[in-house]
């Protein structure tokens, strides 16, 4: 028995679903910004078409087991009873279900079940995520399969993607993006009070690695490209030096965050694979004394580790793909960016995560914090620029303001040797602020010009005299009376004439 719908839409879900509803055709596609609701909007969609009698059936398709059982719950929220645990075995529902929740790679792996079904009973499919459609070699094939009889196809993705491997069955392109019948950005999504504002913390460092046996040196403000780049991204986030600052600096961000706006606050951390997983959780526990909880997918119990952080107050959150997208904790506030997977879809969908408002909590804001590379510097830009259309006089107000709105000068760098990660710059807090107003720039700004030059010409000093960096750094420390983080204006300037004669000598006299 199919319940009236009685929850109230936000007002971009009430145009899509009219959008949807009206559409000609089988297919529909909905980009939404991660957070937005496209849940709610999707199953809107569905219930009236079980209402008006043009399905009978729904069957939803998403990347993970663990969002099986968060869009069961979800549907019985606006009573739409879908069954999680449907299997290719017994690939029927109970007829007392409104339909069911499967995986993509459950379909592509018998999709003549799927097509079956279709045929006998008329239903709607939702795709979430749709992308993922593209993971396998034949899995666009066999979703085109199984659903090509489905009587609507209502696909759903939090940001365009593209057909660079394989075109996705069900999707228009346009040179090579894949087209949307309805989109609501992020920057609507902030207007519209919907999703919070994000900051970008960004570190910089000095690393050294060895590949093929050859040595490497390089901040992130080098200039590397192809398999150096990444080379160097990975090496900071193993080093346990570099990213045991970033962590630090994170847990205490969160730690204030807990102790003065919101005491159930949460914290992200984003590996590379689940070792990388795991070594982070014994990094945190030795830094913080605190034990993380960890989510991969070699641990069975890795859905109920989600939830259970999900509806709880515990501080900290260690995975690797299981929260990328879709998963809803609107407790998240902080995270760490540590994996070197350097997709904007992917970043995006990280993004997501830390977005989402909750209700009854003052400032909303979340940070993310992420290493200087290049490519990751360059998608937290866009998404400031996405939400600076909406915050342009708030972040002129925030230029001398802290994480949590106190008046400050930020210590935006500190000293650091091979392998120490160096807080570089928030992105979308107040770094631009120079180029809005034509003044002086603030100390603690000009202070940071002065630093960036200063790393390029340790750079350059190393390579043509043979000094490694720590030397060098020592030998500035003591020539100006200390290190770079407490350093004056006076002390800034005698390290980069001290630089510049070293530079041209080629020896450090």
């Amino acid at each position: 028995m199919l319940q009236p719908w009685v929850r109230k839409l936000r007002d971009w879900q009430t145009r899509a679903v009219e959008a949807a509803c009206t559409r000609s055709g089988q297919d529909f596609l909905a980009m939404a910004t991660p957070a937005a609701g496209k849940t709610t909007f999707a199953l809107r969609v569905a219930h009236q078409y079980l209402s008006d009698g043009a399905a009978v059936r729904i069957v939803v398709v998403c990347p993970t087991n663990h969002l099986r059982t968060q869009w069961a719950q979800a549907g019985g929220s606006v009573g739409l009873q879908l069954d999680p645990n449907l299997t290719n075995e017994h690939p029927s529902e109970a007829r007392d279900y409104h339909g069911c929740i499967v995986t993509y790679q459950q379909v592509c792996l018998a999709p003549e079940l799927f097509d079956r079904a279709c045929k006998l009973r008329p239903t709607l499919v939702i795709l979430d995520e749709l992308h993922h459609a593209g993971d396998g070699k034949d899995w666009g094939t066999s979703l085109k399969h199984a659903f090509e009889l489905a009587v609507f196809r209502l696909a759903l993705s939090g940001t365009p993607f593209r057909s660079d491997n394989h075109p996705i069955p069900f999707v228009k392109y346009e040179k090579g993006v894949s087209r949307t019948n309805f989109a609501y950005g992020y920057a609507e999504a902030i207007r519209d009070g919907v999703c919070r504002p994000i900051y970008f913390p960004s570190y910089e460092g000095e690393l050294a690695w060895k590949s093929d046996g050859q040595e490497f040196q390089a901040t992130f403000a080098d200039s590397l490209i192809g398999p150096r780049q990444h080379e160097r991204l990975k090496t900071a986030l193993l080093h346990e030096d570099w990213l045991g600052h970033v962590v630090m600096d994170a847990h205490t961000a969160l730690t204030q965050l807990r102790s003065t706006v919101q005491p159930d606050a949460g914290g992200l951390i984003i590996a590379m694979n689940q070792d990388h997983a795991r070594s982070i959780v014994r990094l945190m526990k030795r830094l913080t004394g605190l034990s993380p909880a960890l989510a991969i997918s070699d641990d069975p119990t890795a859905s109920e580790t989600i939830t259970r952080f999900a509806n709880g107050t515990r501080p900290w959150l260690v995975a690797v793909n299981m929260v990328s997208e879709g998963v809803d904790m609107p407790r998240l506030r902080v995270g760490v960016y540590a994996t070197n997977v350097s997709t904007e879809m992917y970043f995006r969908q990280v993004v997501g995560r830390f977005v989402r408002m909750q209700g009854g909590v003052r400032p909303q804001k979340a940070w993310l914090y992420l290493p200087k590379d290049p490519t990751l510097v360059d998608y937290a830009h866009a998404i400031k620029a996405e939400r600076d259309h909406v915050l342009a006089e708030h972040e002129a107000n925030e230029s001398e303001r802290d994480l949590f709105g106190e008046r400050t000068v930020v210590k935006k760098e500190f000293e650091v040797l091979s392998g120490v990660a160096r807080q570089d710059r928030i992105i979308g807090d107040h770094e631009d602020n120079h180029t809005r107003h034509q003044v002086e720039a603030p100390l603690h700004e000009q202070k940071t010009d002065l630093r960036e030059l200063h790393r390029t010409l340790v750079g350059q000093v190393a390579r043509k005299t043979g000094a490694d960096h720590r030397t060098i750094n020592s030998e500035l420390c003591k020539r100006t009376g200390g290190p770079i983080d407490r350093a004056t204006m006076n002390q800034l300037k005698k390290r980069l004439w001290l630089l510049e004669g070293w530079k041209d000598k080629g020896r450090i006299p």
